[in-house]
């Protein structure tokens, strides 16, 4: 057996360490490596690991309180278990976030014993002092919050819940969760709630949500991540709007134009039927890096094997200051200027593509057009990145 390092920066990763130089000393900037064992088609196992930085001790204190939380020892130990049978697959994501690090770590089949299933872990720590954070450290008041989430889980989440889960308890709120720019990530357990491909539940909550109680204070673990930026529109986060676009990608969102739409629906499985829309198709797929958003596509066969993400649709959620159900025509117009161009959604317009009549006002990022519609009443109701 034999462990195999490997460097994994995602795109997300590259923002996150562009992030990190401005907040932290560059004596003490790390990078993640991915790490792990490979044995055959039996186990695959893999990991974050963190390197860099002078302090060589708080560095090995942050990767063994990963592996701890994380249950990677316990993962690693099945390899021998294996032999008569069953496969195990442990992936993750996550990454740096200025001076913290977050990530979230799947494992897929025989897990404890041979019987298929999938379990979700998580580490979030301070790269300050390599302690672990948890979930009351983010907000000002955490029974106010949780009596928030409980509310917003209830009324927005639970509606829109298939009929045909096995399991679909929201509450209580787990424990494990998951830190991104674009929002908290609840991880639940496969008993809990589970999806159609009969994976454990995942819930991402925008940052726009919990403005209420979230602990925003200066030198505050939410204030060193940067969500000021996601839910606060402004100059500076209209320029890390505009670069996420010119790139293809909507931040958060584990997909970019030109993706195969095959693979993506390989890996994150279908939510619902694809659904036609003006010219294309629409896709919904599991998980919760995917709720409310589609992917169009082309619609020239029945298949999908070769078609390609022509557009990102983002109907939920909060990015770089631009808040689905919230933000203002007004706002977006003062801080990114006038649109490159504007039209109306008439009634006929709106069924046609699967949204509100209002208006649609674009602006071009790099080779991209990012759209922005309002309903009638001049609210942000979804954000597309097209071709």
């Amino acid at each position: 057996m034999k462990l195999i390092p490997r460097i994994l920066l995602t795109a997300g990763l590259m923002m996150a360490l562009l992030f990190s130089a401005g907040t932290c000393p560059a004596e003490e900037a790390f990078a993640v490596e991915d790490t792990g064992l490979d044995l055959a088609e039996t186990l695959s196992v893999h990991y974050p690991a963190l390197t860099g930085g002078e302090n060589e001790e708080l560095t090995q204190q942050i990767n063994d309180l990963i592996r701890e939380e994380c249950g990677i020892k316990a993962y690693l130990s099945r390899a021998a278990q294996l032999m008569s049978g069953g496969s195990l697959t442990v992936e993750w994501k996550g990454g740096l976030l200025n001076d913290v690090f977050s990530c979230a770590v799947s494992a897929a089949g025989a897990v404890e014993n041979n019987r298929p299933t999938h379990v979700w872990t998580a580490c979030t720590a301070d790269l300050r002092d390599g302690r672990k954070i948890i979930l009351s450290e983010l907000f000002t008041d955490e029974e106010t919050a949780r009596e928030l989430i409980v509310n917003y889980l209830a009324e927005d989440v639970l509606p829109d819940l298939s009929a045909h889960l096995e399991n679909s308890e929201l509450e209580p709120l787990p424990e494990t969760f998951f830190l991104e720019r674009s929002g908290l990530t609840l991880l639940y357990p496969v008993r809990q709630l589970s999806t159609l491909g009969d994976r454990a539940g995942d819930i991402r909550i925008g940052w726009h949500v919990l403005k209420d109680v979230l602990d925003l204070g200066e030198d505050s673990l939410l204030s060193r991540i940067g969500v000021k930026e996601m839910i606060e529109l402004s100059e500076e986060s209209a320029e890390q709007l505009r670069t996420a676009s010119a790139e293809g990608s909507l931040t958060g969102i584990p997909a970019k134009i030109g993706d195969s739409v095959q693979e993506l629906t390989d890996r994150y499985h279908l939510l619902t039927d694809p659904d036609g829309f003006e010219g294309g198709r629409l896709f919904a797929l599991e998980g919760g890096c995917f709720r409310g958003v589609y992917l169009m596509t082309d619609d020239l066969t029945r298949s999908w094997e070769n078609s390609k993400v022509q557009g990102i649709r983002m109907d939920q959620g909060c990015l770089w200051g631009l808040c689905i159900s919230e933000t203002p025509r007004d706002s977006w117009i003062s801080i990114l200027g006038e649109p490159d161009g504007s039209a109306e959604v008439n009634e006929e317009k709106a069924e046609a593509n699967r949204i509100e009549p209002g208006t649609c006002d674009y602006y071009s990022c790099g080779e991209y057009q990012l759209r922005l519609y309002s309903d009638e009443s001049g609210i942000l109701i979804s954000v597309v990145l097209a071709e």
